[in-house]
C-alpha cells in the first residue's frame, strides 16, 4: 500500500535505531502488515537490532554487524528471482524473517561486496519494493545517508513519504535546511522531519530548530540509554513490549510516548487509518 523511506544527510544520525523503534511499535500496536529493510549492501545493523526475536532457521548472526552468514534468503535472493523474470509479491514475503507474526517482517540487506555492482541493480531493487507494497500495507526503508547512491535516489522517488532523520548536530541541521546535501528526488516529495537521539534539554531541541529554520514541526525519538542497550543486544522487540504501557513516572515513558506518536502519524501520512487499525488492549497484552 505505502512506502516510507528514511534518509539522513550524514551517517551516525540514529536513523536505523529510530526505524527499529517505530517498527516495533507498529508491529505491536496495529493490525497492519509491515516490512522493514536496509538498502545499504553489507549492512546488517537493522537486522541485528531484532536478532533475539527473528526466525533464524536459515541465518546465523555474528556478534559484530556485518559478520553474518546468509543462506539463500533476503534481498539477494529476491534480486535473483527478479532477474529470472518471476518476481511477484509472494517472492518478497517468502524471503523475509518474521519479527511479529502476521504484522512485522524483515527483508535482510544484500551481502554483495562490490558496492558499484550492487548499485547497478537499483531498478530491480526499486521494483522489488514496489512489488512488496502489493502484499504489505507498509514498507519502511532504511536508506544510506548522503547523496552518493543512485539506488537511494530512486527509492526516494518511489516512496510515498520521506522521513528526514536529523540528530542534534549543527552540521546535519545546517546541511539539510540549507540544502547542501539534497538528493534531487526529494523535490516535491511529502517530507516528515524526525529528530533522532533527541535531548529536550539541548539548545538544539526540535522546537528551537523548527523555529529557527521556519520549518513545520517534526517527530521525535528521544535519546534513551536503556533502549540503546536493547538495540545493541538485539532485543528491540522485547524492550518495546516491556515498556509500551509505562506510566508517566517511568523513566522510559517519554521515549515510548514519542515513538508511539511517530508510528501513528506515519501510518496516517500514507493513508492507513491508525485508529481503525489499532489492536485492542486485550490483544496487545496477549501478543
Amino acid at each position: 500500500m505505502g512506502q516510507i523511506a528514511f534518509w539522513s544527510p550524514y551517517s551516525g544520525s540514529g536513523q536505523t535505531s529510530s526505524i527499529a523503534a517505530i517498527a516495533a511499535a507498529i508491529g505491536s500496536e496495529y493490525h497492519v502488515r509491515c516490512l522493514i529493510s536496509q538498502t545499504k549492501n553489507r549492512e546488517s545493523s537493522l537486522e541485528h537490532s531484532f536478532s533475539r526475536s527473528l526466525n533464524t532457521f536459515n541465518r546465523t548472526l555474528g556478534n559484530i554487524s556485518g559478520t553474518r552468514h546468509v543462506s539463500g534468503t533476503g534481498l539477494d535472493a529476491v534480486i535473483r528471482i527478479a532477474r529470472s523474470g518471476k518476481l511477484e509479491a509472494g517472492a518478497v514475503k517468502n524471503n523475509t524473517q518474521i519479527i511479529e507474526q502476521g504484522r512485522l517482517d524483515l527483508l535482510s540487506s544484500s551481502d554483495q561486496i562490490d558496492h558499484a555492482k550492487f548499485e547497478t541493480a537499483s531498478d530491480l531493487i526499486r521494483s522489488i519494493f514496489e512489488q512488496a507494497t502489493r502484499y504489505y500495507n507498509l514498507v519502511l526503508l532504511d536508506l544510506p545517508s548522503g547523496d552518493d547512491s543512485e539506488l537511494s535516489r530512486k527509492l526516494i522517488a518511489s516512496s510515498d513519504v520521506v522521513v528526514i532523520c536529523l540528530p542534534q548536530s549543527w552540521r546535519s541541521l545546517d546541511t539539510y535546511f540549507n540544502k547542501k546535501i539534497w538528493p534531487r528526488t526529494l523535490v516535491g516529495k511529502k517530507i516528515v522531519l524526525l529528530f533522532t537521539q533527541h535531548d529536550r534539554h539541548s539548545k538544539y531541541k526540535a522546537a528551537n530548530v523548527t523555529r529557527k529554520y521556519k520549518s513545520s514541526k517534526g517527530l521525535i525519538v528521544p535519546y534513551n540509554t536503556t533502549f540503546k542497550d536493547a538495540v545493541n543486544d538485539g532485543d528491540t522487540k522485547s524492550f518495546y513490549k516491556a515498556n509500551k504501557a509505562a506510566d508517566r513516572r517511568h523513566p522510559n515513558y517519554e521515549f515510548v510516548y514519542e515513538v508511539q506518536r511517530a508510528a501513528k502519524q506515519l501510518l496516517d501520512e500514507i493513508g492507513i487509518d491508525s485508529k481503525a487499525k489499532r489492536i485492542d488492549a486485550e490483544e496487545r497484552g496477549a501478543s
